[in-house]
C-alpha cells in the first residue's frame, strides 16, 4: 500500500513539474491515460482515467481513482461531457498515453490527436497506441494497479529500449502524418492470457488512418533494425532449418549496426527500385550444439544472415500490402526526383516498389553457447 501511494505521488510530480506556480494541485482530476473507440452507432466513445485529488485541509490530499466515459457523434463536447461527471475540474493536458480502438483508427486518428497537440499546455510526447479490440478494456483493466496509465507507458518506454517498438509520440505521430511520402507505426496492445496487458506488436499506418496490417513483436524488431532504429538492446531468437540437420535454435542480441538504402529510378521504365542493406554485429548468447564439433562462426553468420535476409522480406511484402511507406520513401523520391515524384500518385505507385532487403551478420562474441 505505501509503495502505491508513493507510485501515485512520483506520477502526480511528473504532472505538475513546472507548473507548480501556474495551476491549481486541489480539487483537480487528472487524466493520465485517455482511450477512444467507435461504437455500433458510429460514435466515439471516450473513457479517461484520472486521479481525482481533493484537499482535505491542513496540507492533506485525498486521493481517489476515478474512471468516467462519455459518447458523442464527434469529438466536439466530449471533454465537456466528462467534466461534468467529475468533482474537480478535468485537466487533460497532461495525459500520457493515449489508446485507440483498431476499428476506430481505421478512420483515421489526426481529429482525434488535434486537441492534444494544439492544446496551450498539453503534453506532446504522449504516447500513442492501437488496442485489439475496444481501447477502453485495456484503460479499464486492473484496477488494483491504479493508474494502470503509468503502467501502460513504462511497459511501451521498455519495449522501446528494447527495440521492439518504435519511439513515437504525438508530436512525432503529427508530424510524420503531415510530411508526404511518410508513413509511421504504432504500439499495437492486446489484453493476453489472464486480461495481462501485452505488447502484439505494431499498427502499420497508411496517412493517417490504420491499414488493419500488424506486424508480430519479432517482425516489429525487424523491421526496426531496417529502419536503422537500433535502441540499447535488440534480442532476437531464431530457428535454424537445415535440411541435413536438426533444426536449430539460436538466440542473440545485437549490439551494431549499419544500415545502407538506395533508391534507384529506371528513366525508360519507371520502375523503383530500394535496397536496404543492414550489418548488424551480434552476440550469441544460447545456441545448443553437438559439443564434439566446433562452433562454425563462418557458416553460422552465413545461416543467421540468410533467415534474417528472408524474414525482412516478409516484412516489407507486410508493409506493401497495407500501403505503408515506413522507409520514407515516397519523401525520399519527392526530394530526389521532383519532376518524377508530381507524375505520382504514391498511393496507387508505392505497391509496385521493389524493395530488396539484405541482412548480413557478424558473430562477435559467443556467449554462454553450449
Amino acid at each position: 500500500m505505501r509503495n502505491r501511494l508513493l507510485l501515485i505521488l512520483i506520477i502526480i510530480n511528473i504532472f505538475l513539474a513546472g507548473c507548480w506556480d501556474q495551476h491549481q494541485l486541489v480539487n483537480k482530476t487528472l487524466v493520465n491515460g485517455i482511450s477512444f473507440d467507435l461504437t455500433e452507432e458510429g460514435k466515439i466513445h471516450a473513457t479517461v482515467r484520472a486521479l481525482n485529488i481533493k484537499s482535505k485541509g491542513g496540507g492533506q490530499f485525498e486521493i481517489e481513482d476515478e474512471l468516467v466515459s462519455a459518447e458523442r457523434p464527434t469529438l466536439a463536447g466530449l471533454g465537456i461531457d466528462i467534466n461534468s461527471m467529475t468533482a474537480g475540474q478535468v485537466d487533460f493536458s497532461q495525459a500520457h498515453i493515449i489508446l485507440i480502438g483498431d476499428e476506430l483508427a481505421q478512420n483515421g486518428i489526426l481529429q482525434l490527436l488535434d486537441p492534444f497537440y494544439r492544446g496551450k499546455d498539453s503534453n506532446i510526447v504522449a504516447k500513442i497506441a492501437i488496442t485489439k479490440g475496444k481501447a477502453e478494456d485495456i484503460i479499464s483493466s486492473e484496477k488494483e494497479k491504479s493508474p494502470i496509465a503509468f503502467f501502460i507507458l513504462q511497459t511501451i518506454e521498455e519495449a522501446e529500449e528494447s527495440t521492439l517498438l518504435p519511439e513515437e509520440t504525438i508530436f512525432t505521430v503529427w508530424t510524420n502524418i503531415l510530411t508526404t511520402g511518410k508513413d509511421f507505426i504504432l504500439p499495437y496492445l492486446e489484453k493476453g492470457e489472464s486480461d495481462k496487458i501485452a505488447i502484439a506488436g505494431v499498427a502499420l499506418f497508411n496517412g493517417d488512418k490504420f491499414s488493419g496490417k500488424t506486424l508480430s513483436k519479432e517482425q516489429s524488431s525487424l523491421l526496426l533494425l531496417l529502419l536503422d532504429q537500433l535502441k540499447k538492446t535488440n534480442n532476437m531468437e531464431l530457428m535454424l532449418i537445415q535440411a541435413s540437420e536438426e533444426d536449430r535454435s539460436i538466440a542473440f542480441s545485437t549490439r551494431k549496426m549499419k544500415r545502407n538504402m538506395e533508391i534507384k529510378v529506371d528513366k525508360t521504365s519507371g520502375d523503383i527500385t530500394c535496397n536496404i542493406d543492414i550489418s548488424i554485429q551480434i552476440e550469441v548468447n544460447t545456441y545448443p550444439q553437438n559439443l564434439t564439433k566446433d562452433l562454425n562462426i563462418k557458416k553460422l553468420n552465413k545461416e543467421i544472415s540468410v533467415e534474417l535476409t528472408n524474414q525482412a522480406k516478409e516484412v516489407i511484402a507486410i508493409l506493401l500490402q497495407a500501403n505503408c511507406d515506413a522507409f520514407g520513401i515516397g519523401m525520399r523520391l519527392a526530394n530526389t526526383h521532383p519532376d518524377i515524384w508530381k507524375k505520382m500518385n504514391w498511393d496507387e505507385d508505392y505497391k509496385n516498389v521493389q524493395i530488396e532487403p539484405k541482412v548480413n551478420v557478424s558473430i562477435i562474441k559467443t556467449g554462454a553457447v553450449y
